[in-house]
C-alpha cells in the first residue's frame, strides 16, 4: 500500500488530471456497513467503489463529481488537495466514503449518505453535466453490497462477502439453519406489510454472522426443490446472528421474497430448507395439527424438542418473556419534511410524536419502535437518559426518524417513507404492541395524526402540530377517506373524467407537482409517463390514479 502511495505522489506532480475518463466504472456499493470495512478514524461508513479497467489511462479522480440526485450532478466534487489519494492505475480499485464528512479527507463525501431503501449514487466528469456512470441500487440490508457481477461488466448482483477494493466475487459460507417454529392459523398473532394475518414458519439463525436465504430451497410435503427464494432482496432475506425470519405461506409470491407460493396443510406436513447448491438439507421440520393462534416450535430455540406454544414468538425466541407495554399512541407523523422543523443539528427530518394518555409519566426506554410489522425489534429507545424518553402524563414525546443515532437519544436508526409506510411501537419484550398504523400516502410538510389526541379518526394536518395537542388547533384538517368525488376511468390510458368540476394538482408518488388546473372536469393524460399519480383537490380530496 505504500509503495502505490507513493507512486500516487510521483504521478500526481507529473500527471495532470483525465479530464473526462468515460470507461471509469462504479462497481460496488455498499449502504450500511455495520461490521466491515473501517475508514482512517475507525469508522464504518457507507462506501461505493469505483473501478479503472485494465487499458485506460492513469486518472486523477480530482475534479470528477459523485451525487446521490439526478437533478443535482455536482453535489460533490473530489477534491484535487491530494492527488496520492485520488489517483487510479489502471485495473484498480478506489473506495469513496459516502459518510457526509469531508473534514476527514479527499476520499469523504459531504452533504449526503447512502440509504439502505435504495437510491441513485452518480458519477459525473468534471465538466459538470457528462454522466461517466450511475447506478440505483435497490433495497439492500447492512453488509450487503450490490456490485457488477464481474468487475466494469453491465450485470449487477447482491453480495454477502463484500470485497473493498478488490475483484467482485461471491462465495458460500459454511453454516446451519434451522426451523424454529410453526403456525397454520393465524387469526391474530402477527401481519405481514401488506397488513395480512398469513400463514408462516420461522427460520432461526444459530450462527454467530448473518445468513442471507437468497437462493435457498423451501419445500413443504414434497419435492425438496419446490421453491427457490428470490435473490433480489436482502433487506428481507437476511437473518441477524442467533436472528429470525419469517416465511409467509400465503401463495402470493408478488407481495416479497419471503412470500411462498404454497401453503401450510392443516392437518400437518414436513417443511424442508436446503442450500442454495441443493446439496445440503439443513432441516426436515414436521409439524402436525395446530389450534388457532397457537404455534408449534422447538421448545428453545434450535433445541430437538419441540412443543405447542399458547402464544407464539414470530421474529422473536421461543423462550419470550412476554412484557405488557403501557398504554401509548402514536399520535402525529411527517415524513417527508421541507421546511418544517429542525433538529438539534438543523436538519430537515422525518418525526413522530408519540402521546401518553396516562395520568402519570411513562419512561420508554428499552420499548422498540420499527418501521417493519416483521421486525418489531428494530431499534430499542436508549436507557442511559430516562429523562429524555420519559413521556410527561397527558403529554407528547417527539423523535426524529433520520437513520442517525449518533445525534441523540430521540433519533432512530431508520427513515421513514410518504408512501407505503408502517410505524409501531412496541414493549420492552420487543414483540408486544402498543400501537402501530401503516399509510399509503402523507404529503409532503404535511402530517398524519389522529383528529384529537389518542382517537381513532386519522386525518391530514396541513399544518403540522408537533410536541402539543392535536385537539383544537387552528389548522386545516384534510380527511382523506370522507369524499363523494369520482375520477374514471382509473387506471387509464387517455384521460381522467371527474364526477364534478374541481380545482385540481397532480403529484408524483414521491411528491413532485406537476400540473396544477382550476376549474376543470377532464383531463388528458396521453404525454404522461406511465406509473401512479396522487391527485389532491382544493377541498383536500386524495385519491391515486394510474397511468398506463
Amino acid at each position: 500500500m505504500k509503495t502505490f502511495y507513493t507512486l500516487c505522489l510521483f504521478l500526481g506532480a507529473f500527471v495532470p488530471a483525465i479530464a473526462q475518463n468515460f470507461n471509469l466504472k462504479i462497481n460496488e456499493v455498499v449502504a450500511s456497513n455495520s461490521t466491515g470495512q473501517m475508514d482512517d478514524f475507525f469508522d464504518r461508513d457507507d462506501w461505493i467503489e469505483i473501478f479503472n479497467p485494465a487499458g485506460n489511462p492513469i486518472t486523477n479522480l480530482a475534479g470528477y463529481y459523485i451525487s446521490d440526485n439526478p437533478l443535482d450532478l455536482t453535489k460533490w466534487q473530489i477534491p484535487s488537495s491530494n492527488a496520492g489519494v485520488t489517483t487510479m492505475l489502471p485495473n484498480s480499485f478506489k473506495a469513496i466514503w459516502i459518510d457526509n464528512d469531508a473534514n476527514q479527507g479527499e476520499d469523504h463525501v459531504d452533504g449526503f449518505t447512502l440509504s439502505v431503501d435504495g437510491e441513485f449514487v452518480i458519477l459525473t466528469a468534471p465538466n459538470g453535466t457528462s454522466i461517466i456512470d450511475q447506478i440505483e441500487f435497490p433495497e439492500s440490508a447492512p453488509d450487503i453490497s450490490y456490485g457488477r457481477v464481474c468487475d466494469g461488466c453491465p450485470e449487477w448482483m447482491f453480495f454477502n462477502n463484500v470485497t473493498f477494493e478488490a475483484s467482485n466475487f461471491e462465495v458460500q459460507t459454511n453454516h446451519s439453519l434451522l426451523i424454529n417454529e410453526v403456525q397454520t392459523v393465524n387469526n391474530a398473532t402477527i401481519h405481514d406489510r401488506e397488513n395480512e394475518y398469513e400463514q408462516w414458519f420461522e427460520i432461526f439463525n444459530p450462527n454467530a454472522f448473518q445468513v442471507n436465504l437468497a437462493n435457498y430451497y423451501l419445500s413443504v410435503n414434497g419435492n425438496p426443490l419446490q421453491w427457490r427464494i428470490a435473490a433480489d432482496n436482502p433487506g428481507k432475506t437476511v437473518i441477524p446472528s442467533n436472528g429470525f425470519k419469517i416465511i409467509w405461506c400465503d401463495e402470493d409470491v408478488l407481495d416479497g421474497a419471503t412470500h411462498s407460493p404454497f401453503t401450510l396443510p392443516l392437518g400437518g406436513g414436513t417443511i424442508t430448507l436446503s442450500s442454495p447448491d441443493a446439496l445440503i438439507e439443513f432441516d426436515a421440520y414436521p409439524y402436525s395439527s395446530i389450534d388457532a393462534d397457537k404455534s408449534w416450535g422447538r421448545q428453545t430455540d434450535g433445541a430437538s424438542l419441540s412443543i405447542t406454544f399458547n402464544a407464539a414468538t414470530p421474529t422473536m425466541t421461543n423462550s419470550l418473556t412476554f412484557i405488557e407495554p403501557a398504554m401509548l399512541y402514536i399520535n402525529e407523523i411527517l415524513s417527508a419534511n421541507q421546511t418544517g422543523i429542525t433538529d438539534e443539528a438543523g436538519q430537515l427530518e422525518d418525526w413522530f410524536e408519540i402521546y401518553n394518555p396516562n395520568d402519570f409519566p411513562v419512561n420508554i426506554g428499552g420499548y422498540y419502535i420499527s418501521d417493519n410489522p416483521e421486525i418489531r425489534n428494530k431499534w430499542r429507545v436508549p436507557v442511559d437518559f430516562p429523562d429524555s424518553v420519559t413521556i410527561p402524563a397527558n403529554g407528547w414525546l417527539l423523535f426524529w426518524a433520520d437513520d442517525d443515532t449518533q445525534q441523540g437519544v430521540l433519533h432512530t436508526n431508520f427513515k421513514l417513507r410518504n408512501n407505503q409506510e408502517f410505524l409501531g411501537i412496541f414493549g420492552a419484550d420487543g414483540f408486544s404492541i402498543a400501537d402501530e398504523i401503516s399509510w399509503e400516502y402523507i404529503f409532503p410538510d404535511q402530517s398524519l395524526g389522529r383528529f384529537t389526541d389518542g382517537g381513532s379518526n386519522w386525518v391530514q394536518f396541513s399544518e403540522t402540530t408537533p410536541k402539543t395537542s392535536n385537539n383544537g388547533s387552528i389548522v386545516k384538517v384534510e380527511n382523506l377517506n370522507d369524499s363523494d368525488l369520482r375520477v374514471f376511468p382509473n387506471p387509464t390510458q387517455d384521460r381522467l373524467v371527474f364526477s364534478r368540476i374541481v380545482d385540481v394538482r397532480i403529484y408524483t408518488i414521491d411528491g413532485q407537482l406537476i400540473i396544477s388546473e382550476n376549474q376543470v372536469n377532464v383531463l388528458d393524460v396521453q404525454n404522461w409517463s406511465n406509473g401512479i399519480y396522487l391527485l389532491k383537490t382544493s377541498y383536500g380530496e386524495v385519491m391515486r390514479v394510474v397511468k398506463f
